[in-house]
């Protein structure tokens, strides 16, 4: 399993479970200290090559899904 992180308090994060899997998952953390998934998205163009593809891919999924996340508030704002 590889999780991204952007620091070790945050209460997001993208993991892959390795493997044959092809998902990343956006996962959220509750009050009782599990992670759920929030969001799962297929790599789409297969596992990435090296560890700096895979690290990118998974940053790139969590800004992702930070901005859908913020755009869902708002909308809710409104």
């Amino acid at each position: 399993m590889l999780i991204y992180q952007p620091h070790i308090t945050s209460t997001d994060r993208t993991v892959w479970y390795g493997g044959e899997s092809t998902m990343f998952h956006y996962q959220v953390q509750c009050v009782d200290g599990h992670w759920w998934d929030k969001a799962v998205q297929n790599f789409g163009g297969g596992i990435p090559s090296g560890m700096s593809e895979m690290r990118a891919a998974m940053v790139d999924y969590y800004n992702n899904c930070q901005i859908m996340e913020c755009e869902r508030r708002e909308s809710m704002a409104d």
